[in-house]
């Protein structure tokens, strides 16, 4: 048994494979679809973005991905791209740091993200934008976020709870990234994709198990607030989700007129 489990966080939320093919069981045919092919379809992203530069556009699609919702993390990374300068801390106009302003200029200044990134999650994420999924099969990479772990535990959790979970790694001396108790949650998704695969005969990967149960989290998340009412919280972040689709339509129009691949996320357009 991996000792990652035996941490006390996951001794109160359990993860297991059997957890994620539940969630997968519920998709449409439409979330499977989307969801098999929703890393390549943001390879497409980040390949215009960044002028034909997977890394570069896989990389700041990374940077600007905490706390940000998937469109206006497009439209965040293809602004700092456009422009050529990072976006990020006080009056910038942008949900981002300082701290991502400075990752995302000296990104742009030819430093590798994989230099630049020390959490397992962007860095996962980065690594599969890049190259559409996973360079090597035998080297599966998921990114683990809260509606990632919410579906690997069987119900959501809350934003606190997530922030206490032991999965966001530190760079050792020697700049590899600790990540034990992440893969803990990396390996659930593996054993999914493999009773996945068994069950339907449609080879699956671990991160395509992810995307499609990604999908399915997010709709039931909706589902869940509409069912009780939206609160003031659930009215912003509608309203500022809207914003941000009427916002990266215009710019991609402008801009990228040519990308009309992008994948999506899980919830109904709030635009």
């Amino acid at each position: 048994m991996n000792p990652a489990c035996d941490h006390p966080w996951f001794q109160i939320h359990s993860v297991s494979p059997e957890n994620i093919v539940q969630h997968y069981k519920l998709a449409s045919s439409d979330e499977i679809e989307r969801g098999i092919r929703w890393y390549r379809d943001a390879n497409h992203v980040a390949v215009a973005i960044a002028d034909g530069n997977a890394h570069l556009g896989a990389g700041m699609l990374a940077i600007y991905s905490p706390q940000q919702g998937w469109i206006e993390n497009i439209l965040t990374a293809a602004r700092v791209l456009q422009e050529g300068k990072g976006i990020g801390g006080p009056d910038s106009g942008a949900f981002a740091s300082a701290q991502q302003r400075r990752a995302a200029d000296r990104l742009l200044s030819g430093e590798r993200y994989e230099d630049l990134l020390t959490g397992p999650k962007i860095r996962d994420f980065a690594h599969l934008i890049e190259h559409g999924g996973d360079k090597d099969a035998e080297d599966p990479h998921v990114v683990v976020d809260r509606h990632a772990i919410s579906v690997a535990i069987g119900h959501p959790i809350t934003t606190e709870e997530y922030g206490s979970a032991p999965l966001k790694g530190a760079r050792r001396r020697d700049g590899s990234i600790s990540r034990r108790h992440y893969d803990h949650v990396v390996d659930q998704y593996r054993l999914a994709s493999e009773l996945t695969t068994a069950s339907s005969g449609r080879l699956m990967a671990a991160h395509q198990v992810q995307a499609v149960t990604w999908l399915v989290r997010q709709r039931l998340n909706q589902e869940t607030e509409q069912q009780r009412g939206l609160n003031p919280l659930d009215k912003a972040r509608n309203r500022a989700r809207a914003n941000s689709e009427v916002a990266w339509q215009a710019f991609r129009e402008q801009h990228l007129p040519e990308l009309d691949v992008f994948p999506s996320a899980g919830y109904l357009s709030a635009a």
